[in-house]
């Protein structure tokens, strides 16, 4: 782990901002970093191998701020009625991904060492970046790899990944600028949304203990041209009832109505498994979710089983089936419904 001296002096000049109290912005920003520092104190001086668990970027990022008293899309109802018709592959069917088409995350101390990256596009063609020969992409065509560096905040985000034993061949990788604990705002080269891929991803420690503080990602089937703030860019093709890449939905939905909903879901599912499920409706109700790329049906992005596994199955969110429904893929069906869903204004009016 990086020295604590060496976050310092960016909390020292934040606090300084802070003196002079000449943008609200950088106040927020401030304290997260010293937040940061703190933490990073506190599990040093205990002998902590690793630091707690951090949300990653700032507190402006508009996904990371709550949905209560944002203003309402003045389209909501038609943007909503588009979600739940057109986004899944099955009409009103969202799941949740944990193995394919998401993102295993590996930390950069666990690599070996670095190695050449040959690729198409992106910042990293004709560099090197860490890597460990063991470490797998995610399953299917995106093959996509996140790797964190927390001593320095980088992030390095790479799609259809191929390792050769002495070369990282990549369609798109980069080293996303700034550090992922403070940034707020996007980098054009990442997804199909332009945000870089760690934010919005659900990782155990979220679910462990006991909240998700951030909207939830969702790759979507019927993207648009278009794109809204936060977006800053849309990889989507559809005309008519395409979403708008950026677009932000929550949930309008009681914790009595959650209680009941969780209630409902198989008596063969373990207490645990239903927590877990509470949890993300809360998240859903509270941070709500953006489309963030394109896919083949709407799903909600965890961290994938080739990095965490372990940790889901410790969770009570490992692979299980039921009759016909596969779990926890299936684990929210019948939450998002009519009448719950709304849209909210693009993050550039908040």
């Amino acid at each position: 782990m990086k020295s604590i001296n060496s976050y310092l002096p960016s909390a020292k000049c934040a606090s300084k901002r802070i003196a002079d109290g000449r943008n609200k912005k950088i106040v927020r920003k401030a304290i997260l970093g010293l937040s940061i520092a703190a933490t990073l104190v506190t599990a040093q001086s205990a002998g902590a191998a690793e630091a707690e668990y951090v949300r990653p970027f700032g507190p402006n990022a508009p996904w990371n701020i709550p949905v209560d008293g944002l203003p309402r899309h003045p389209q909501s109802d038609t943007l909503s009625n588009r979600l739940l018709k057109y986004s899944p592959s099955r009409e009103g069917n969202f799941n949740l991904s944990f193995s394919g088409y998401t993102y295993p995350v590996y930390m950069v101390d666990s690599a070996q060492r670095s190695y050449p990256v040959q690729g198409t596009w992106g910042n990293l063609k004709g560099g090197e970046i860490p890597w460990n020969p063991n470490w797998k992409a995610a399953n299917g065509s995106d093959g996509q790899v996140i790797i964190l560096d927390p001593a320095t905040g980088r992030e390095w985000d790479l799609w259809q990944v191929n390792f050769n034993g002495s070369r990282i061949r990549v369609s798109n990788g980069n080293l996303v600028p700034d550090s992922y604990f403070t940034k707020e705002d996007g980098f054009k080269p990442s997804r199909g949304c332009g945000i870089p891929y760690l934010a919005m991803l659900v990782r155990p420690e979220e679910i462990a203990q006991g909240r998700i503080e951030h909207a939830l990602s969702m790759p979507s089937r019927n993207t648009a041209k278009t794109f809204v703030p936060p977006a800053i860019k849309s990889d989507g093709r559809v005309t008519q009832n395409g979403m708008p890449m950026g677009t932000r939905f929550a949930l309008n939905i009681t914790d009595a109505e959650i209680d009941e909903w969780v209630n409902s879901l198989p008596s063969e599912l373990s207490e645990q498994t239903k927590q877990a499920a509470r949890i993300i409706a809360v998240a859903l109700r509270d941070y709500g979710w953006f489309i963030t790329d394109t896919a083949g049906g709407a799903h909600f992005q965890f961290e994938d089983y080739a990095t965490a596994r372990s940790k889901w199955d410790a969770l009570g969110l490992g692979e299980q089936s039921f009759g016909w429904k596969n779990y926890p893929t299936d684990l929210i069906d019948g939450l998002i419904t009519k009448g719950r869903v709304y849209a909210i204004a693009p993050s550039d009016q908040y």
